[in-house]
C-alpha cells in the first residue's frame, strides 16, 4: 500500500512538473509561431487589359480582383490565383503568365487585409492560413458560380507561399477544383515543428529537447497556436488534418532549392503528406518564391504541361524535352 501512494505521488509530481514546465514553454513558442519571416515582396503595378472585380464576403469584406482574359471566346480553362502575404493580385501575370499566354483565364483576388482589398478590424495576418483566408477562397468560389462564363469552365487553383497553403486547402474543400499548382507551400504542423527545432535552444536547451517524446512536442506545439489563436481571434487550417480529401494526382509543388524559408526538405515532407501521385519540382538555384525567376523556362513547361494533364488536354506549343526529369513522385 505504502509503495502505491508513493507511486501515486511521484506521478502527481511528475504532471505537476510538467503542466509548469508546460504553461512555462508555451508562450514562448508562440512567440517563434507568430514571429513572420522578413519577406522581400514586390508587388506587381495593375494590367490596362484586365478587368477589375469585387467581391462581399459571407461577413462583410469587400475584396479587390482583376480577370485577366476574360475576353477570350474560347478559353482552355480558368485559374484561381492566390497571392502570398503582403502581395497582390495583379502579381498573378508574374507567375501565371504561361497560362495566360495560351488560353486560359486568371481570376485573381486580395486576401482580405492586404493589397487592395478592404482590411478587417482587429485582425492582423500572418504567415500562417486561417479560416479567414479560407472565408475569401470561398467567397471566391461563390463569385465564379454567379458568373455563367466562368462557372462553365474546368478549374484550377494556383498559390504562391502562403496563398500555395490556401490553395491545397482549397482543393480539399472544393471538388471543383480539379488541379493545383502550390510554388513555396507548406503545412502549419509541418513547418512550425521545423522552426521550432531550429529556434528550440532560445527556449529550452537542445539537449534537453531531444529527450522529449514526439507526442510531447506535438502536444506543446498544439496548445501555443491555441494560444495564439485565443490571443490573434482567429483559427489556423492544417492541412494535416484535411489531405485526405486532395486528389494527389492533381498536385504540383514548387519550391526552391536556395529557400531558407521552405526549405527542400520541408518541400519533400508536404509532398509525404500530400500522397504518392503529388509530384515536387525543387527549381535549381532559386530563392523562396523565386523558381520562376531563376527557372522560367522550366517553370512555364511545368504549369502548362500540368494543368493540361489535369484538365485532359493536350499541352500544345511545350517543347518536347523530358518533363518527367524535372519532376518527382513519392514512392
Amino acid at each position: 500500500m505504502i509503495w502505491a501512494w508513493i507511486a501515486l505521488i511521484l506521478l502527481a509530481a511528475l504532471v505537476a512538473t510538467d503542466r509548469c514546465f508546460r504553461r512555462w514553454v508555451t508562450p514562448r513558442i508562440q512567440n517563434i509561431f507568430e514571429n513572420v519571416p522578413p519577406f522581400n515582396v514586390a508587388t506587381e503595378k495593375p494590367l490596362v487589359d484586365a478587368e477589375c472585380v469585387s467581391i462581399v464576403t459571407s461577413d462583410g469584406v469587400t475584396l479587390q480582383g482583376s480577370l485577366i482574359n476574360g475576353h477570350l471566346p474560347d478559353p482552355r480553362g480558368l485559374l484561381l490565383f492566390l497571392p502570398e502575404l503582403r502581395g497582390n493580385h495583379w502579381m498573378a501575370r508574374r507567375y501565371c503568365e504561361a497560362l495566360i499566354h495560351f488560353g486560359y483565364v486568371v481570376l485573381a483576388f486580395d486576401f482580405r487585409n492586404q493589397g487592395e482589398s478592404d482590411s478587417m478590424p482587429g485582425y492582423s495576418p500572418i504567415h500562417w492560413v486561417t479560416e479567414y483566408e479560407m472565408t475569401d477562397v470561398a467567397s471566391m468560389m461563390e463569385f465564379v458560380a454567379s458568373r455563367p462564363e466562368l462557372n462553365s469552365l474546368p478549374l484550377l487553383v494556383c498559390g504562391v507561399s502562403r496563398g500555395g497553403s490556401a490553395a491545397l486547402l482549397a482543393a480539399c474543400r472544393f471538388p471543383k477544383i480539379r488541379g493545383v499548382i502550390a510554388d513555396s507551400a507548406f503545412g502549419t504542423m509541418s513547418m512550425t515543428k521545423h522552426f521550432v527545432d531550429r529556434f528550440v535552444s532560445h527556449v529550452i536547451p537542445s539537449w534537453f529537447y531531444r529527450l522529449l517524446p514526439t507526442w510531447h512536442i506535438e502536444l506543446t506545439l498544439r496548445e501555443a497556436m491555441q494560444l495564439s489563436e485565443k490571443s490573434r481571434g482567429c483559427r489556423y487550417v492544417h492541412l494535416e488534418r484535411e489531405r485526405d480529401r486532395l486528389k494527389s494526382g492533381s498536385v504540383l509543388l514548387i519550391s526552391g532549392e536556395r529557400d531558407s524559408y521552405v526549405t527542400p526538405e520541408i518541400a519533400t515532407r508536404l509532398q509525404e503528406i500530400i500522397g504518392n501521385q503529388c509530384q515536387l519540382w525543387i527549381a535549381p538555384g532559386a530563392k523562396h518564391n523565386m523558381s520562376r525567376s531563376a527557372c522560367p523556362e522550366d517553370y512555364d513547361r511545368l504549369v502548362l504541361k500540368h494543368a493540361a494533364d489535369c484538365l485532359g488536354l493536350e499541352a500544345d506549343a511545350i517543347p518536347a524535352r523530358d518533363i518527367c526529369a524535372l519532376v518527382g513522385t513519392v514512392n
